[in-house]
């Protein structure tokens, strides 16, 4: 594997989905850094088993992320008030999109987040989510139902 492409192909993925998360660019940084990290350190173990490497490190960081929860003893949120515009550019359609992901239970959220803006395959997201592929599908489906209703 080479890790280099790996991390040019992956990497903006990733901090997009940290950033989405997050609300918070230098904690979504350091968390990037430190999923990179434990994956490299952890590499000599890896082995591709269903959905390979990318499903490997963004179950990484989603487990970076929910420790760092755990240690300040709070999730980072996000006020839907003060980005509260009409769609018109992109910039207000992924503010629309944030408001409506507030919407939406976590497990809704955190479907479309690994579908959407990691743009990871639903193969992949059954590995990270250590469910089968018909279920994320059914439940993506379900999701993106619910999210329409804010629309």
């Amino acid at each position: 594997m080479d890790l280099h492409k790996e991390w040019d192909a992956v990497t903006p993925k990733l901090f997009g989905y940290l950033v989405n998360i997050l609300h918070d660019k230098a904690l979504a940084e350091d968390i990037l850094q430190t999923t990179w990290l434990k994956a490299i350190e952890a590499l000599p173990r890896f082995t591709a088993r269903g959905a390979g490497f990318r499903a490997w490190l963004f179950a990484i960081a989603r487990n970076e992320c929910k420790q760092c929860w755990r240690k300040t003893n709070r999730e980072i949120v996000f006020d839907t008030q003060e980005h509260d515009i009409a769609v018109g550019s992109s910039a207000e359609a992924s503010i629309l999109a944030e408001q409506i992901l507030t919407k939406l239970p976590e497990d809704d959220r955190e479907l479309l987040r690994l579908r959407y803006i990691a743009d990871l395959s639903m193969s992949e997201i059954a590995a990270i989510l250590n469910i089968n592929f018909i279920a994320v599908r059914v439940r993506v489906h379900r999701a993106l139902k619910r999210a329409q209703a804010y629309v």
